[in-house]
């Protein structure tokens, strides 16, 4: 037996160097955690949080009875633990043919068009491998979801992020003159400089919708550069207002358009991790060979209660009547959000076209601004560093976790308007 040895072999480069420091997704995470708030010396029971990037309304019922019908049933529960196919069950990807059909008018869309996976986090960094190579640039708007620029670096090593300005950081208006990125997108793909632009919609952290018009010329562009346009729809479900004319966009007449999907948001399941990619079956069929050395196969227990609650809820029409109610109760939570803001903070926001968040701008550094107000009034907000350039004077303000407590809403606003 060989001396042993009080140093460990060492890691690898992408980890002692690409991605040494904390990614601002992880900073957002200690920020929250309540060891964080004790080691303030504050109570985690008295913190308002308006930082988590999570819904809080509640699952269906019938989904649960769903879980609990499976789990009960021997043969049911037995079947659950089986693999499943690489790219998700048939019958999981046909009721998702059928959701995006029935609630979004998604035509032609057949189950080869489907990829199930683990999570939209997942799919997003399986596909990156599918569709770029090692040192290929990716587009996103400023700002951007954070989590994104730790998926470029770890899913191509040598690649860069470009940004496209969306927010002007001066005025705080969203994409006041759409020709300026559209020139931005134009001489990236003129140049070769990207494979790929990825826009979530209803955007995180600003939840704003992309004008149809705003995002045809986006694809157009794309279009001729032999470019991907990567449509995040984590929230697609919880737009306000009218439907935009884009969600009825299919993959099955736009070859360059792949979309990623999760259950998280809308089906109150962050922690039942289920996502979903649509895209032309050259694409799925990639992911497949990808994915087996991934992720394997998909949740087989999440798969199947969600394809059961699809298939009665969309036969029945409740499924309609759920999502409905569902972005009524953040409308109407935003709005309250909107109000308790103008009124107690008087500071410029944006004003959301649907999602679960808002961007504040407070003319200071937020990394300070937020851990003074924590600390002062026991508020917690995320500060906007790490979500593109606009965002350095800027805060993400989320109402997604208050939905069922507006009074917390503006209880939290009046703390910080007292104190500022």
């Amino acid at each position: 037996m060989g001396q042993k040895r009080s140093e460990s072999p060492g890691l690898s480069r992408l980890v002692e160097e690409t991605i040494s420091t904390l990614s601002p997704i992880q900073s957002i995470m200690k920020i929250a955690d309540p060891s964080n708030i004790v080691r303030m010396g504050l109570d985690p029971e008295n913190i308002i949080s308006f930082g988590g990037g999570w819904c809080n309304h509640e699952a269906p019922e019938r989904l649960r009875e769903i879980y609990a019908d499976i789990c009960l049933d021997a043969s049911d529960f037995h079947i659950s633990g089986r693999y499943s196919a690489i790219t998700g069950n048939l019958k999981i990807r046909e009721q998702l043919c059928e959701f995006e059909k029935n609630i979004f008018s998604v035509n032609g869309l057949r189950p080869d068009n489907i990829c199930v996976g683990h999570s939209s986090t997942q799919l997003f960094h399986d596909v990156l491998r599918v569709i770029c190579d090692p040192g290929d640039g990716i587009a996103v708007l400023d700002p951007s979801y954070v989590n994104y620029f730790n998926a470029v670096k770890c899913a191509l090593p040598g690649s860069s992020v470009q940004f496209i300005p969306a927010l002007d950081p001066v005025t705080w208006e969203y994409m006041p003159d759409p020709e300026i990125p559209t020139e931005y997108l134009k001489e990236l793909c003129s140049e070769g400089r990207i494979k790929a632009l990825v826009i979530p919609d209803p955007d995180n952290p600003t939840s704003q919708i992309m004008p149809s018009g705003i995002l045809s010329g986006f694809l157009d562009i794309l279009t001729d550069a032999g470019a991907y346009l990567v449509m995040d729809h984590a929230y697609k479900t919880q737009y306000f207002g009218d439907m935009p004319e884009t969600y009825s966009w299919s993959c099955e007449d736009i070859p360059n358009l792949i979309s990623i999907h999760s259950n998280s948001k809308w089906l109150s399941s962050l922690g039942r991790r289920l996502g979903w990619l649509e895209a032309p079956s050259v694409i799925t069929n990639a992911m497949e060979r990808l994915v087996e050395s991934t992720l394997l196969s998909p949740d087989s227990l999440h798969s199947a209660a969600t394809a059961r609650f699809l298939e009665e809820s969309i036969g029945n029409g409740s499924l309609v009547h759920y999502i409905d109610e569902m972005r009524k109760l953040y409308q109407r939570t935003a709005t309250i959000t909107m109000k308790a803001i103008d009124r107690h903070m008087g500071k410029p926001r944006l004003d959301p076209k649907g999602g679960l968040y808002t961007c504040v701008k407070i003319d200071t550094d937020p990394v300070r601004f937020t851990e003074e107000i924590l600390r002062e009034t026991g508020v917690l907000f995320i500060p906007g560093t790490g979500f593109g350039p606009s965002m350095e004077e800027g805060i993400r303000v989320s109402y997604g976790p208050l939905c069922d407590n507006h009074d917390k809403i503006v209880e939290g606003m009046e703390r910080v308007g007292s104190y500022i």
